[in-house]
This record gives structure tokens, sequence and C-alpha cells, in this order.
């Protein structure tokens, strides 16, 4: 297990989609290689750098993981998907089952095709391949394996960053990476550093600081009220990797710190990466059923009336829902179709980037889950085309069940002329 390459493994796949165009001259040796042995490279290579040599696997599992959507989404004349549409298909990848919102890939307000993706690469790019995504952009065309790569690629620049931080947490202690933990208490420490790091990036200015360190871990309950669950939740991610790792374990070994090592520090930070933002997620649900609690018993339509909104924060409740007016109607929470009864939109406040929490790097941010997300992939598997009838897609919504509706649903005639009225547009 080592630290992760992400910009080999992001020169080799730019190469790659290159020669899908025509390979310009100014660039010797691409211009000498054809697709498929560049393909052919690509592949080879990160079978050694993605997964930590496990790269078979994980491009399958995301292969497999993208394969409802990808197949229900519109393809180019030749096959594949274009830019924008794969822009589109990995923001809802992660944001479903990663919980993140990656600048870059993520729409953030604007069409899916208004600029590149290249934008959260420029960092971690030379420039000689970001002009090469840029030239070659327009008439790339990915597969379903490609867009499994290009995700598996994304990972590692998640990844990258992470450790990083880990690599700041090491030095901070003065412990080396090449040696392996002395025992569970500097093991511990640090864990709780990297967490300390990863869920308060503003912690990492003093990270050169060993004592004002030790001074932010004693007050890391109290700057973040969420910091005792977490380590609670990566205690049990703990318990959970070596479960998982029992089978590989020398039974005999008298290993001090069972994470000692490097290698699988990085794992057990990659974990965490990974699943932070499905931990997040549980506090989400709790505000969005805290949220439905106070719709009135005249309306199921998903919006809270705001003075029914502000009610437990003025009756000192609890110190959430207290944002301003002006503040949600920017967010487009702000439902004001009745002047005198304004309400906000459930699904709008809680899935705006107002719950996001963010790191420094500014690339990646763990966000609510859309439980929409989960809705459509039960469609998408269902359907397996990019085109379905009005009757189809009715009779499956109906059987669908969420958190707050069980099947079988009705949908309102209202709805049902609307999917009628796309589907005449649409031919």
């Amino acid at each position: 297990m080592v630290p992760t390459l992400p910009s080999l493994s992001l020169a080799l796949l730019v190469s790659f989609l290159a020669t899908i165009g025509t390979a310009e001259a100014g660039y010797g040796f691409l211009a000498r290689m054809n697709r498929d042995a560049v393909a052919q490279e690509l592949l080879t290579e990160l079978t050694a750098l993605l997964g930590h040599g496990r790269s078979h696997e994980r491009l399958a599992y995301l292969t497999d993981a993208l394969r409802p959507m990808y197949m229900a989404l519109p393809k180019k004349e030749g096959g594949g998907v274009d830019e924008s549409v794969a822009r589109y298909a990995l923001n809802r990848y992660f944001l479903t089952h990663r919980g993140w919102h990656i600048t870059g890939i993520a729409s953030d307000g604007e069409r899916w095709n208004a600029s590149s993706s290249t934008a959260m690469l420029n960092s971690k790019m030379p420039s000689f391949i970001i002009d090469l995504v840029e030239q070659h952009v327009v008439r790339k065309r990915l597969g379903l394996e490609e867009l499994a790569v290009l995700a598996a690629t994304v990972e590692d620049l998640i990844h990258s960053d992470a450790l990083e931080l880990l690599t700041m947490a090491y030095e901070v202690h003065n412990f080396s990476m090449q040696e392996a933990l002395g025992n569970e208490e500097e093991e511990d420490l640090v864990i709780r550093t990297f967490v300390l790091f990863f869920t308060m990036p503003w912690t990492q200015g003093p990270h050169n600081d060993t004592s004002k360190v030790h001074k932010l871990l004693r007050a890391a309950y109290k700057n973040n009220p969420g910091w005792n669950d977490s380590m609670m939740w990566v205690e049990d991610l703990k318990g959970a990797i070596k479960y998982q790792g029992r089978a590989e374990d020398n039974p005999f070994s008298k290993r001090s710190a069972y994470f000692g090592t490097y290698p699988l520090m990085s794992h057990l930070v990659e974990q965490v990466v990974d699943e932070f933002g499905m931990f997040q997620d549980v506090q989400c649900r709790e505000l969005k059923n805290m949220m439905l609690d106070l719709e009135g018993w005249d309306r199921d339509d998903g919006r809270v009336l705001l003075t029914n909104f502000y009610s437990p924060y003025m009756q000192g409740i609890h110190e959430y829902f207290l944002e301003r007016p002006a503040y949600l109607r920017a967010l487009g929470s702000l439902d004001e179709t009745d002047q005198k009864r304004p309400s906000v939109i459930v699904p709008n406040y809680l899935y705006g980037r107002s719950f996001c929490i963010g790191t420094d790097a500014g690339i990646q941010s763990w966000c609510c889950v859309d439980q929409c997300n989960a809705l459509m992939e039960a469609l998408e598997r269902s359907i397996a085309h990019p085109v379905a009838s009005p009757g189809l897609i009715t009779e499956l919504v109906e059987a669908l069940s969420s958190d707050t509706v069980a099947a079988p649903r009705n949908l309102s005639s209202s709805l049902r002329w609307k999917l009628d009225k796309i589907s005449e547009q649409h031919g």
C-alpha cells in the first residue's frame, strides 16, 4: 500500500482522451502513438496506481455503480457521452455515494456545459496536460469504462489531499513515516490530529507548532460540537477495517498499534474520506425530520411556513433554522408564491451549499445527500435506456418508496399532465 500518484494517472488518462481527437504535432510522442497503444498503457499503469494495486476490483466497482445511470444518459451519435453529460454523471455519483461536492464537476448554478471541468484540476496537473484537455475536450466521447476511470482519478485527487493532511499530522508530532508507531497512544494521536485538520481546516495554520496542536486537540469538542460523535464514528470505522482484514493478519503477530505503519494509516484515512459524507448525512436526515415535523397539518408538499420555520429557535428549543429571508431567497429555498404566507422549501434548504463542510483546498466539500438521486437510480436501473414512455415512468414511480412516502404512491393528475407534456415536447 503506497501513497497515490494522481498526476501520472491523470497524464495517462488525458493522453488516452487526446487520441480520440487528432493528435497535435506539437506534442511529438502523442502524435506517434495510436489510440489502442495509449489505451493499453493507460490501463496497465492504472493497475499499478489506482486503488493501490487493486485497480481491477476498484474499476469494476465503479463501473457497476455508474452503469444504471450511464445506460439512461443521452449518447452521442457515435456512442459515448460528451463532457457536459459526463460532468452531470460524475456529480451525481459523488453526491449520492460519497456526499462530495467537487468544484469543477458540480454545475454550481451554471449550465452543465458552461465551463470546463479542468478548473478543479489546475493545481494538480502540469500545464501541458491542461492544454491537451482544453484542446480535445470538444471532441472526446466517454464510454462507461472511461467514466469509471475519471471517477477513480478524481477519488485519487481527493485521497491525495487527505494524505497531505496525514503527513502534516505525522510531522507535527515528529513521527517518522518510514517507521512503525510505537504504541496505540501514538496511533490515536496521529488519527485525532488528522481528523482535527480534516474537519476544522482553520487548525492547519499552526501545524508546525506541536504545543498549539495539542491545545487545539484538547479544545476540539468546544470548537466543533460534532467532534465527539466524529471520533466515535472513526473508532467504529477502525473496528470494521480490522474485522475485514482479520483473514490477512498473522494471529501470532504482536503489533502494539494496528494502524501503526504509514500504509495502514493511509488506508484508514482514505476510508475516512470516502465514508465521512455518509456519516455526516445522518445529521442531515435528522434536520429533515425536524423540518417535516414543522409542516402544517393541511400540507404535505415539502414546504414549511416561514413562521413555523423560526418557531423552535424563537422558543429556545434549538439553534437551527435561523437564516434570514434574504439568505433563504438567495439559496432558492424561499417560496413566496403566497406573499402573506411565505414558506421554506425543505429539499432546496437541506441540499444547498449552506450545509456543506468545506476543505481548506477548496476542491471538495461534504454535503447532504440528495435522496432524490437514489430514486432516480432506481428508475434508471429499471428503464436502462435514455427514453421511456410516460406510462412506464408513471408505473415505476408509483411503485417507489421513500423516507416520507410508502409505496404504492398515487401521482396527481397535474404530475401526469406535466409528464405527458414533456413527452410531447421531446417527441
